[in-house]
């Protein structure tokens, strides 16, 4: 099967049918389905540029693949279209396009979380990346290295306008302890993620434990390790 080809498509925060699609996908990725609400209106303020990944057309093993997507989430086979008028509150003319989102990513101004460990990071054109996610059916796919190449060149472009980009992850060595997978969804991946972003030019600037309130059945914190990994685009 050939490499993946995507296009990322505004998230329109005033869709019903898009808030419905990003409840779906959020319950799925087990983590803030109930966050959709404030990130619609995040959306439309530009404090989060949310980006929906579907296929490029000119993928030539799109429906193949769409079709693992939908066989396993069946709630996701109608598709989307492009409503979204505004991205980092700036007015854009939508394309009207249909598409199949099979993940969704988002380029935060902020991380409001992380500004009690004062980070040495810039305090303007700088963009999160937060909220990767690709479906369970199309892992091994090249969805995320190829979302990733999208994201990160719009996000030097109009207008966003970034010179560094931020993202945060569990520590490599975290997310293999044998003691965390019954406390855990699924089985970690065969390369940890802290190493997937260092191959793609990110570095560690800093090491927080339990930094995300993840506990036991018994309410004690998991001790995980979190990185806060930075690349300058310029």
């Amino acid at each position: 099967m050939s490499k993946s080809k995507v296009q990322l498509v505004p998230f329109a925060p005033d869709s019903p049918a898009h808030a419905t699609r990003m409840v779906d996908q959020r319950t799925e990725c087990g983590w803030h389905f109930d966050k959709v609400p404030e990130w619609q209106e995040d959306q439309r303020s530009g404090q989060k540029c949310i980006y929906w990944i579907a296929f490029a057309p000119d993928d030539p093993d799109a429906e193949v693949k769409l079709s693992k997507h939908t066989t396993r989430f069946p709630k996701e086979k109608e598709p989307l279209k492009d409503t979204a008028t505004s991205l980092r509150a700036t007015p854009r003319s939508p394309a009207g396009i249909t598409f199949h989102p099979v993940g969704h990513i988002s380029l935060d101004v902020d991380n409001p979380a992380a500004k009690r460990l004062q980070l040495p990071i810039p305090s303007e054109n700088l963009y999160w990346i937060k909220s990767l996610y690709v479906s369970y059916a199309l892992q091994s796919a090249g969805i995320g290295r190829a979302a990733m190449d999208e994201v990160e060149g719009m996000a030097t472009s109009e207008p966003l306008c970034a010179k560094v980009l931020m993202l945060d992850t569990v520590a490599k060595e975290d997310q293999h302890r044998e003691d965390l997978f019954q406390h855990v969804d699924g089985r970690p991946p065969a390369m940890s993620t802290e190493l997937w972003y260092a191959r793609r030019g990110y570095k560690v600037i800093w090491r927080e434990l339990n930094f995300y309130p993840d506990f036991d059945k018994d309410g004690n914190p998991l001790g995980r390790h979190t990185v806060f990994m930075r690349r300058d685009l310029l």
